[in-house]
């Protein structure tokens, strides 16, 4: 068993690279395992950039990992039926879930 807590995001733009991403992967005791954005290039910077091992378009890849928590940082404007979704699948696996 790991000592680290694993880490999910959902949405990865401007306020989580900048906030949520870099204070939680500077810690010894978080791993950041996978990451869902739109747009492959920029999501290939956040996987190179905090040393994620998946990195997706599609939440339900992010879900399907081993994970302790799931942190969704989408724009307010884009939470939508699929946030829903995946809050409701987390909650499902009895992930917390924050936003």
């Amino acid at each position: 068993m790991s000592d680290k807590v694993r880490l999910g995001f959902i949405g990865a733009g401007w306020w989580a690279t900048s906030n949520h991403m870099p204070l939680l992967a500077a810690r010894d005791d978080v791993e950041m395992v996978a990451v869902c954005r739109l747009g492959q290039r920029e999501l290939e910077l956040v996987r190179d950039r905090f040393g994620f091992r998946v990195a997706t378009e599609d939440y339900r890849e992010v879900l399907d990992q081993p994970l302790d928590g799931v942190i969704v940082a989408s724009p307010h404007r884009l939470h939508s039926s699929g946030d829903v979704a995946a809050r409701g699948r987390a909650a499902r696996r009895g992930l917390p879930v924050v936003d």
